[in-house]
Order: structure tokens, then C-alpha cells, then sequence
């Protein structure tokens, strides 16, 4: 008695599922005609969308360089201001004096910054106070 049920249980299913999927066979002609695409002519008009060798060399030199100036950016600290002297990064510099890529083109003990120049850029460096408790005066 239970094989029969489960023979006449597994036939019922099989019909619905193949009554369930009827369709996908057209869908499986539908799918074998042959789509036209573009002409030779079109495809030879595109633009290659993968980069060539030379330009890729090219764009890796430019970000190797754009690296190395990001490196060399030098932070410039003025530590203190002593007889129209500066000692900028632990060294001493008069007005004129070349300090990395600026030149000291001001220094202002009464206020306490310097002016660096270049071509393109003026950097003013203050001094630093580390504590509050300590007072700076000019010495005449």
C-alpha cells in the first residue's frame, strides 16, 4: 500500500513540474537565433577601453614621482631668535642664508617669526612656546 502512494505521490509531482516548466523551452529557441552585433567598420571606429603598455609605464613614473615629493616635504621649526640670527631645525641662519628649498628673508625678534621665500611660496615660522610659565623678552 505505501509504494503505491508514494509511485502515484512521485507521478503527480513530475506532471505538475512539467506543467510548471513548459515554457522554458521556448525560451531555449529564443536564445539560439543568432543576435546581430556591430559591423566591422563600428568596432574599428571604438576605442580601445584597456590601457596600452606605454601609457600604463607612464602613469606609474608620474605616481613614483608624486610619492617622492610627497617624501621630501621637510617641516621647518623655528626653535629661537638670538642677534638677527634664527636657529631653524637645531641650525643657526643669518638674513639670506639658504635654508632647504627657501631663502631667510625676514627675521623679526620683537615678535618672534621669520620669513622663509622662494619662488613660488613665503613661509612664516613663530616661535613655539612649550610652556606658558616661561616669558621671552628682548634683550637690547
Amino acid at each position: 500500500m505505501g509504494n503505491k502512494f508514494l509511485i502515484i505521490l512521485l507521478m503527480g509531482f513530475f506532471a505538475c513540474a512539467n506543467s510548471k516548466y513548459s515554457d522554458i523551452d521556448a525560451l531555449i529557441e529564443k536564445v539560439k537565433v543568432q543576435r546581430v552585433g556591430l559591423s566591422p567598420t563600428q568596432i574599428a571606429i571604438l576605442k580601445n577601453p584597456f590601457i596600452d603598455e606605454k601609457k600604463l609605464k607612464k602613469v606609474i613614473k608620474i605616481q613614483k614621482i608624486k610619492k617622492a615629493r610627497k617624501k621630501q616635504r621637510i617641516v621647518y621649526r623655528l626653535s629661537s631668535i638670538f642677534d638677527n640670527r634664527a636657529k631653524i631645525n637645531g641650525r643657526w641662519y643669518r638674513v639670506g642664508a639658504k635654508v632647504g628649498r627657501y631663502r631667510l628673508a625676514f627675521i623679526d625678534s620683537i615678535k618672534g617669526f621669520v620669513v622663509l621665500k622662494n619662488k613660488n611660496r613665503s613661509l612664516t615660522l613663530f616661535l613655539h612656546r612649550k610652556s606658558k610659565k616661561i616669558k621671552l623678552f628682548r634683550i637690547n
